[in-house]
């Protein structure tokens, strides 16, 4: 999935957390319903028979959450010892 389908995902899943879904039941925009059939697929949201519409699951707020961190840096091991001084070449 590339940048801008993740972010549209992201931004999906923070309206289901706040609205229940991801657009109002009226709309039927092609792209609204893929993104709601992938969401549901990846098992980020499901329907609650009780409250009578989609919740985020566990891996869904992960996600999104996930999506606030920043990446971590990945070093060899060389170059980590080579900053602390600990390394002579």
């Amino acid at each position: 999935m590339n940048g801008s389908q993740e972010k549209n995902l992201i931004d999906a899943l923070k309206k289901v957390d706040a609205h229940g879904d991801i657009a109002p039941p009226h709309v039927h925009d092609p792209v609204i319903m893929i993104l709601r059939e992938r969401a549901f697929q990846a098992h980020l949201i499901r329907w609650d028979d009780i409250r009578g519409r989609y919740v985020l699951t566990g891996a869904g707020r992960h996600r999104i959450s996930a999506r606030d961190r920043t990446a971590a840096v990945i070093m060899r091991f060389r170059e980590r010892e080579a900053k602390k001084g600990g390394l002579q070449e």
